[in-house]
């Protein structure tokens, strides 16, 4: 069986109706989610694939024959408050309570603005990481490279065109000369 990942990525711009309708129409129905206020949009993946990086090239061309820019990549997933619970290995109860400050935790992140069924909000599990890392573990563990390396590989497609000698700063990368 082909693993699903799940992640978000982040456009230049917020998407038109037109565009997140060819999205919605992809066999793998991404959730688009439209930013104004920041003038971008998130398009929000469950893609099925051999490796994460095949997932992430895929969607990113996808993104990019629809008319829209992927400039960054944001790993994980959204999660429920039991998901989010069961990761960190606490209760829903106990999470549910910390979140909405009764347990003297004020300022946690707000659900995300996406429609759901059934009783649950949505958190975006980066928000949550965050959170969770400056208040209770500085220990959870960071992004897997892969979805570091997606996000520096988009930065460097955006500032390429005005970069000289860009073939012999790409040498940097060659795999025979990492440590």
């Amino acid at each position: 069986m082909t693993p699903v990942f799940q992640f978000r990525m982040v456009v230049d711009t917020p998407p038109t109706e037109a565009q997140a309708v060819a999205l919605v129409a992809l066999p793998d129905s991404p959730a688009v989610e439209i930013a104004p206020e920041e003038q971008t949009g998130v398009v929000w993946f469950d893609r099925s694939a051999s490796l994460l990086a095949e997932a992430l090239v895929t969607a990113a061309r996808d993104l990019e024959r629809v008319g829209l820019r992927p400039i960054r990549v944001e790993p994980r997933d959204p999660v429920t408050i039991p998901e989010a619970a069961a990761r960190l290995g606490r209760s829903a109860e106990w999470f549910r309570d910390w979140l909405a400050g009764t347990r003297g935790e004020p300022g946690a992140p707000k659900p995300l603005p996406m429609r759901v069924t059934g009783p649950e909000k949505l958190f975006s599990w980066d928000d949550l990481t965050e959170w969770v890392r400056e208040r209770l573990d500085p220990g959870l563990p960071d992004d897997p490279p892969v979805l570091n390396a997606a996000g520096l590989v988009l930065r460097l497609r955006r500032c390429a065109s005005g970069v000289d000698g860009l073939p012999v700063l790409l040498g940097l990368i060659a795999i025979e000369q990492l440590p």
